[in-house]
């Protein structure tokens, strides 16, 4: 079949999990000798297209606008919808979009994230569509009140959040097939979408793992993976810089945290000390990582399945984290494979027992990478992702 993907990102480069998943999502459907055709939004001017004409068949896309996103923005605001939807509305895209579909007649379409499925209502094809939700952002923007800081993220998303458990109502009941990668978003969304709910799937997310982790690694280097752009990530960062890493700096004073991840913004580069390493955009992270003597995700708001586990614990990395990161993940088990504190003083005691512990350190290493290699392969996890 042809499938066409809507994305409102350019998927290269893969600088965070929204762009690595529907990337995977997409070489899993090429694997099973499907056309692929993306229309995607740029933020720049030259996207990367020959990194994405290796992986789609035919490519379309423009540039987003700035000013013309916020007047949008401003204008949903206005008439009560959401407003990342009236952001990523362009009546250019859509001149794209369907030209595109003049031209490729695609037999199936993929909504990548809630705010591209407008397009595919305006267009009557939701009969034919999979929403790609991936996460249940109503439930996301509920926690957001816990933020340490950033009050105007924590306004917009107060004044989205109904806005968008609405629209998640509609759009279940509309179209057949609306995917997440978490149980507990499934749960949470079936409390309020009565009609349709048999269109929710589960496909979680995989990992692809380093055939031999390295043995031999930094005792004194820790890591944090994540796009810098999102409000859990400079959440995480800034409640352990300023809660928790003091505490591990009073025992090991020549620690390291590296902060790997796109998008960190001038507040999270101030961070920057001889003990706080910023590395920003990384073309492999895998890379920068895989030599740390552990991983962390302390995750205090959100929800979904974190890539930031997946990935630590594919590189061979103990990970010690909140429990809201562990809930998504069932095969998670604290003290076999992998830490679990909640409280920063506990946090703390848990990042310098693996640091002091090298026997400790490896044996939850190797349990999280077994338990990852054995329960999240991407094609395992993809598979029947056209099926309703």
């Amino acid at each position: 079949m042809k499938i066409c993907i809507l994305t409102p990102r350019f998927p290269f480069p893969e600088n965070g999990g929204d762009v690595l998943r529907i990337n995977h999502i997409a070489q899993y459907l090429k694997s099973k000798g499907h056309q692929l055709c993306l229309v995607s939004y740029s933020e720049c001017i030259y996207p990367d297209i020959d990194k994405a004409v290796a992986l789609y068949d035919a490519v379309y896309w423009c540039k987003i606008s700035r000013w013309k996103a916020y007047c949008y923005s401003l204008l949903y605001f206005l008439v009560g919808k959401p407003l990342q939807c009236g952001y990523y509305y362009s009546s250019r895209y859509k001149k794209i979009l369907k030209h595109a579909i003049d031209m490729e007649k695609p037999d199936i379409f993929v909504s990548h994230l809630l705010r591209m499925s407008p397009y595919l209502e305006k267009l009557g094809v939701t009969d034919k569509s999979v929403v790609e939700m991936t996460d249940a952002l109503s439930r996301t923007y509920s926690t957001s009140e816990k933020a340490s800081n950033f009050s105007l993220f924590k306004y917009i998303y107060r004044i989205e959040r109904s806005r968008i458990k609405k629209y998640e109502a509609q759009v279940v009941q509309k179209f057949p097939k609306v995917v997440l990668v978490s149980s507990q978003d499934i749960d949470y969304l079936k409390t309020f979408c009565h009609e349709g709910a048999s269109s929710l799937s589960l496909h979680t997310n995989g990992v692809i793992c380093l055939p031999h982790p390295d043995d031999k690694y930094d005792p004194r280097k820790i890591c944090f993976v994540g796009n810098m752009r999102t409000l859990q990530n400079q959440d995480a960062v800034f409640r352990f810089v300023e809660n928790v890493f003091p505490r591990i700096l009073r025992e090991i004073p020549d620690v390291k945290l590296y902060i790997v991840g796109a998008q960190a913004k001038k507040n999270i580069y101030e961070l920057s000390s001889e003990n706080i390493v910023i590395t920003g955009y990384v073309d492999n992270i895998s890379d920068i990582i895989k030599n740390s003597c552990l991983a962390i995700a302390p995750i205090y708001i959100g929800a979904g399945i974190q890539n930031k586990v997946l990935i630590s614990m594919a590189c061979g990395l103990p990970v010690v984290m909140t429990s809201l990161t562990a809930y998504a993940i069932p095969q998670l088990v604290n003290g076999e494979n992998c830490m679990i504190e909640d409280n920063y003083d506990t946090f703390a005691q848990a990042v310098l027992s693996l640091m002091k512990n090298p026997d400790l350190r490896n044996s939850i290493a190797t349990a999280g990478y077994k338990m990852v290699q054995e329960h999240y392969n991407w094609n395992q996890k993809l598979e029947g992702y056209l099926d309703w």
